[in-house]
């Protein structure tokens, strides 16, 4: 949000500057050619110096090369509003500049809004009606989407395939930390993998399972492993199950200690060796509240 603004503002005080050190005639060939020169060198430095971040360890980010150009192309379109006598043409040129701006913005606005729904909406923590509730998740392996099958909250669910690993995983980093008064952790899963035909199975051989693990993790942990909250689900092929993580079971859920459930990290999913050809349906992942007893009704 700061890039655009901050080289809108550069490219106008350079030309600024420079018109009223050297002044050129509105419209002519040499006004152009400044105007057009100064926006060219300022977007260059701009690339290079994000090229330059991913050379010290710091990100370099297409997205905010393009909001330096944008902010560049407002600034100019100011700065010709400015020696047109036409109101109307002014006032155009200003708003195209703003639009400019506010296209830089129109992302931003949009993660912060889904950030402050992360609160708003608990207890239900990710139902994948929007494609930006995805990028709450961070997934280490395999490819993720948006579905209509099997969904049971809303009309999208998510689809996880996995890739070929030991334990591939997706894990919400974006998530209400205060859950003292959850009951449960609850979501919807259904795994699909592409079976033998009937006669190629032997009767012998029993029905694969695979291994899922619902794990909860709080500020205080150590490791990823022993010091969280794990809960095991069985899982075969084409089966809906509808998973529920008791209370007590999150807060016992560390080796050594109790689990805070005031100060909630994160949640994962992790499938172990899911083989090749395996997808996972995630819906209606929520958590359940305790509800008050009868006296506090009264």
């Amino acid at each position: 949000m700061v890039h655009a603004p901050l080289f809108a503002g550069l490219t106008l005080l350079t030309l600024v500057l420079l018109q009223s050190m050297r002044p050129r005639t509105f419209g002519t060939t040499a006004w152009a050619i400044r105007l057009a020169f100064i926006a060219a060198t300022l977007f260059v430095a701009g690339t290079l110096v994000e090229m330059l971040q991913g050379m010290i360890g710091r990100s370099a980010s297409v997205h905010d090369a393009i909001a330096n150009g944008l902010g560049i192309l407002a600034a100019t379109a100011w700065f010709a509003a400015s020696g047109l006598e036409s109101s109307v043409g002014r006032r155009a040129l200003q708003l195209l500049g703003a639009i400019f701006i506010g296209l830089t913005w129109w992302g931003p606005f949009t993660i912060i809004r889904d950030c402050l729904k992360v609160d708003s909406d608990f207890p239900r923590i990710a139902s994948f009606e929007t494609p930006i509730e995805i990028t709450r998740w961070h997934f280490n392996r395999g490819r993720r989407g948006r579905t209509k099958s099997n969904v049971t909250d809303g009309e999208f669910a998510l689809k996880w395939t996995p890739k070929d690993a030991p334990h591939p995983a997706m894990t919400l980093l974006e998530v209400a930390s205060d859950w003292s008064e959850v009951e449960t952790l609850e979501l919807d899963i259904v795994l699909n993998s592409k079976q033998p035909p009937a006669d190629l199975v032997q009767p012998e051989q029993p029905d694969r399972t695979w291994e899922l693990i619902v794990k909860v993790i709080d500020e205080d942990h150590e490791d990823y492993h022993e010091d969280v909250a794990k809960h095991y689900v069985t899982l075969r092929s084409g089966e809906p199950q509808h998973v529920v993580f008791p209370r007590q079971s999150i807060i016992n859920g560390p080796k050594d200690r109790e689990l805070d459930m005031t100060r909630i990290k994160m949640v994962s999913v992790l499938i172990y060796q899911p083989g090749p050809d395996v997808e996972l349906v995630v819906d209606h992942v929520h958590a359940t509240l305790k509800q008050p007893d009868a006296e506090q009704k009264q």
